[in-house]
């Protein structure tokens, strides 16, 4: 998306300065286009006929193109955040499924759960931010794997905890791949097209309107500046899931730490 130092500030600071961006913008087209507006009555007559069909017409296409964006933005959104929640679960099975090991297997497959999961919340994390593949956690699933399949059960009970642990394994590693994998996740070029296309369209039509008061006009073309610059930021903010001021966060992974590693020591 356009505009992308917006995800770097404070839902705070960001919302306003968007806001105020495409009011300024309206209202610049406003103050531009009053003077092409016809004055003569019979005319005004059937400028406003035409234009009130116009601008039904599009306001209605483009309503429900935003809303259809919004939505998809928003389902783009909870999906990811479903995508980290299964991680975080997988995590939890797994070091469960651990306890069941001899030493020191088990304390080492422990330690190692534990370290990567600080690691995805203090390093990891960062680095989507920032739009970038991590890399620290790498480390500790290779040393993860080095031990569960080095591991040589010893009677049926080790060898049925033992396939428990590498169908756990699996789980969690198909769910980190997911997490990592829409770290890119975003709305095509186009629909940013469409999206600042129709807005401008939009502010364009509001200045052909004829109005006598420009004072009363340009507050017109405002509120609704204001009101596409609203939903076309609450796009942007689920655009990016691991980016800006609702991004999704770790939480799900310090539930586990806290009910699970925590309690465990």
């Amino acid at each position: 998306m356009p505009f992308m130092w917006l995800y770097q500030l404070p839902v705070g600071v960001a919302l306003p300065g968007f806001v105020i961006l495409f009011v300024a913008a309206s209202l610049l087209i406003v103050i531009a286009l009053r003077r092409w507006v016809p004055g003569d009555k019979k005319q005004m007559r059937e400028w406003d006929r035409i234009l009130a069909y116009v601008m039904a017409t599009f306001g209605v296409l483009y309503g429900v193109t935003l809303a259809l964006i919004a939505a998809a933005s928003y389902e783009n959104y909870r999906g990811v955040e479903e995508i980290v929640r299964d991680e975080a679960s997988a995590v939890a099975v797994l070091y469960r499924d651990t306890a069941g090991f001899p030493e020191p297997e088990r304390g080492e497959l422990q330690a190692l759960i534990v370290s990567y999961v600080d690691h995805v919340r203090e390093v990891d994390w960062e680095a989507q931010r920032e739009g970038r593949i991590p890399s620290q956690s790498v480390a500790e699933v290779a040393a993860i794997e080095d031990v569960l399949f080095s591991f040589e059960p010893e009677g049926e009970g080790e060898a049925n905890v033992h396939a428990a642990a590498i169908w756990s394994f699996n789980e969690f590693m198909s769910a980190r791949s997911a997490r990592i994998g829409v770290i890119g996740l975003e709305l095509p070029g186009i629909l940013w097209f469409v999206l600042y296309s129709g807005a401008a369209i939009t502010a364009v039509l509001i200045g052909m309107i004829q109005m006598g008061r420009l004072r009363t006009h340009l507050v017109m073309a405002a509120v609704l500046a204001s009101y596409v610059a609203i939903v076309i930021f609450t796009i942007a903010s689920f655009d990016h899931p691991y980016m800006g001021p609702v991004a999704v966060d770790t939480e799900y992974f310090e539930e586990v730490q806290e009910w699970l590693f925590d309690r465990a020591d």
